[in-house]
């Protein structure tokens, strides 16, 4: 777009404005000439037509004359309120005019039914309208092609297994036998993955659907509990000697791994939960005491506190793990959500920087790209 014809655009938005500020000057000038015609009427005499009175003629000529004041003043007001409204019609901002017939209908009533009033809502629209940020309506238009996928293994991959399940199981409409397939069917899924889903099955309207979930959990609960105990009977010595040495290291190892896998399985809530998180905890600070250097039982212990929303507790666990060995790519998210949770999100993005896109799991790869793209301070 070259200057001149920019100036022009500019000359002629400017003289559009000031011959809409005429013209709702104009209005409010008639609407003024409206209340001087309507002082100027006789005496009402209404209330002696009410009374019962007789109307002499003086008082049915003042009458009449009322009449013809209010038609006349109902008219300046009608012209009036054209005035105004085509004057704050095209005041109005360009995202606002649409649709013109409306918009002019709209202000033409309500300045007609509220004078004077209705300019001043109708200015103070305007004014308000100017400070709000413009919502883009139409935005650009991209192509996306096609995925390309690897002929050869076409054949081989399930793709959306997961989420195919799920949606049969949360679809009250299928058949009882149909669902009741694609319960038995997640079992072979990771538990940490399929306990939420199972979780809410136990709410299903079907007796059958909320007896095989609660068994699949109560089954899995089961599991890691027989094996708890068998732990602990190895450290009291009830049934079987205890250990000592290194072999007790080992026991209190596998009981804090046990508990901990019964909060990451969601298998606990409440108080349970709690009891769960703290004897993962006891039990992993018994066998580090025996061997500080284990990496895996700080990252268990940084986990819990992260959990539990024990910052600095987490912080510190989880970079005493990486100092033991534990490989501190694995180690960034953990690390970026401490960041998270203190609202320092430069250090958030400063972490996630140096995780490897390409080597992230795909739940990770969202956050990533999220927190990998430039930052662009957001505009109104």
């Amino acid at each position: 777009m070259s200057a001149p014809d920019e100036t022009e655009r500019g000359v002629l938005r400017v003289v559009t404005a000031v011959l809409a500020g005429l013209a709702i000057a104009a209005g409010l000038a008639v609407q003024i000439v409206a209340v001087v015609v309507a002082a100027h009427g006789a005496a009402d005499t209404s209330a002696n037509v009410l009374a019962g009175q007789l109307v002499t003629q003086s008082g049915a000529l003042a009458a009449k004359t009322n009449t013809q004041l209010v038609l006349v003043c109902l008219g300046l007001q009608a012209v009036a309120a054209l005035l105004i409204a085509a004057g704050s019609a095209r005041l109005m901002l360009a995202r606002y005019r649409r649709p013109r017939i409306t918009l002019f209908g709209y202000l033409w009533v309500f300045n007609f039914a509220v004078p004077f009033g209705g300019l001043v809502c109708t200015l103070c629209a305007i004014a308000v309208g100017t400070k709000l940020p413009r919502r883009e309506r139409y935005l650009p238009i991209q192509q996306v092609f096609e995925p390309e996928f690897t002929a050869n293994i076409r054949g081989t991959v399930s793709y959306g297994r997961g989420a195919r399940l799920k949606a049969e199981l949360q679809n009250a409409d299928l058949d009882t036998s149909f669902r009741m397939t694609a319960l038995i069917a997640m079992q072979s899924m990771p538990a940490r993955t399929v306990s939420p889903l199972l979780q809410s099955m136990l709410a299903d309207p079907l007796d059958d659907i909320r007896l095989l979930a609660y068994g699949i959990l109560d089954n899995r609960e089961k599991g890691l509990t027989q094996r708890i105990l068998a732990e602990r009977a190895r450290i009291d010595g009830k049934s079987q000697p205890a250990a000592t040495g290194d072999e007790l290291r080992l026991a209190n190892k596998s009981l804090a791994a046990l508990y901990s896998e019964l909060i990451y399985e969601h298998l606990v809530k409440g108080d349970v939960y709690r009891n769960a998180a703290d004897q993962a905890d006891a039990y992993a600070s018994t066998a580090l005491e025996a061997d500080p250097s284990d990496a895996s039982l700080w990252r268990l212990r940084g986990r819990l506190a992260l959990d539990q929303r024990n910052l600095d507790a987490a912080a510190d666990m989880l970079q005493r793990a990486i100092d033991c060995g534990f490989p501190r790519e694995r180690m960034l998210p953990y690390l970026a959500e401490v960041a998270y949770q203190r609202r320092d999100y430069a250090r958030v993005r400063e972490l996630l920087a140096e995780v490897e896109q390409h080597g992230s799991l795909p739940t990770l790869q969202a956050v990533l790209d999220y927190w990998h793209a430039p930052y662009e301070t957001p505009t109104l």
